[in-house]
């Protein structure tokens, strides 16, 4: 990086901090109000409230990022536009292409810090506020306990209505289907688990088998079963998709496929997922011609209110769209990546209303 890059990213990641602190505050606060009727629940006190709070900070802040960074790019550049420092570097000799290459770089820059946050942090966390609230209200002592998970894998369909932290299984039920898509084979277990070579481990288990010439029963003490399945996968069934990173998502996706179930609503999560984060350097571009030109003698006031609108835009029309995933027979990819096209072509016009070359 030259000095006018580490300059222009200076400036930009200074602003942008202040915002990021500023929305922690806000977004805890609203988090932990939220959590008020529950306090006292169980065993969910004040303490656990604020442990919740500060457990789900990361994944509150990683949705409202594309707001904060624009914010906070509106911000740092709009203070060296009203100081006329972008029109010294200008005058200088500086080609505008070369600063909007300033502005890119210092996007990519957080895009990556926001990876780190957003897929390595975010979703364990978040993750961890759930099983800690539950616990503390229902005084769970494992997770899972409920009515259980459905599973489908080839002509097999599993229930599973017990969790265990240690991801061993209890209660668990496999119904298996013939190619007339009728039951031939219904096994209970009173156990089970998946060991490291994917294979079910059941124990105590129960057999009604179907056949032409009428019903039988068998017991075994255990039985030893293949399965494509594995212990990690089964867990990605009992949280929601945006507790998952994009690595856990994409695999949870392609077991979906496999298995022929509805994966639209998640892969329209995946691909705006991926937008969302590629998105971050362009916002930081479109904050360039919004910081020139008429607004230039603008306050911060100006500019927060002007972020917050196109960031909201943004963060609504994303969220719309993977919503509408099960309404509407449009291809996943196409919904994913439509509100990183409209910001692309947004940039690009706003570049052309300033007249840049």
């Amino acid at each position: 990086m030259t000095i006018i890059d580490r300059y222009i990213f200076k400036s930009i990641f200074q602003t942008t901090l202040i915002v990021l602190f500023v929305f922690i505050a806000f977004s805890g606060f609203i988090d932990f109000v939220s959590q008020t009727d529950d306090i006292g629940t169980g065993n969910y006190g004040v303490t656990e409230a604020i442990q919740y709070t500060i457990l789900k900070l990361p994944s509150s802040i990683f949705k409202l990022l594309s707001i904060i960074v624009l914010i906070g790019s509106l911000l740092g550049l709009g203070n060296l536009s009203k100081n006329n420092e972008l029109l010294i570097l200008l005058s200088s000799g500086i080609k505008m292409r070369r600063l909007g290459f300033s502005v890119l770089i210092s996007g990519f820059i957080l895009c990556f810090l926001s990876i780190l946050v957003g897929e390595y942090f975010s979703p364990p966390m978040e993750r961890l506020a759930d099983q800690l609230r539950t616990k503390s209200k229902y005084n769970y002592t494992s997770l899972g306990n409920g009515q259980g998970i459905w599973l489908k894998e080839q002509n097999k369909i599993i229930n599973i209505n017990l969790l265990n932290e240690n991801q061993s299984f209890g209660n668990v039920t496999i119904f298996e289907l013939n190619d007339s898509s009728e039951i031939k084979r219904i096994s209970r277990a009173s156990s089970s688990t998946i060991d490291d070579y994917n294979q079910w481990i059941l124990s105590n288990l129960q057999e009604t088998i179907f056949d032409e010439s009428g019903l039988s029963t068998e017991f075994l003490r255990y039985k030893i079963d293949k399965t494509q399945l594995d212990r990690d996968l089964i867990s990605l069934t009992v949280v929601k998709s945006e507790d998952l990173n994009i690595l856990e998502l994409y695999k949870f996706i392609n077991y979906l496929v496999q298995n022929s179930l509805d994966a639209k609503i998640y892969q329209t999560t995946f691909h705006s997922r991926i937008a969302s984060l590629l998105v971050i350097p362009f916002i930081c571009l479109l904050a360039l011609p919004l910081s020139l030109g008429m607004s230039r003698n603008r306050g911060i006031g100006y500019r927060v209110i002007i972020g917050m609108l196109i960031g909201i835009a943004y963060f609504m029309l994303q969220n719309t769209l993977i919503e509408s995933a099960q309404i509407y027979k449009v291809q996943p990819i196409l919904l994913g990546w439509i509100p990183f096209f409209i910001l692309l072509l947004s940039t690009s016009l706003a570049f052309r209303l300033v007249q840049w070359k």
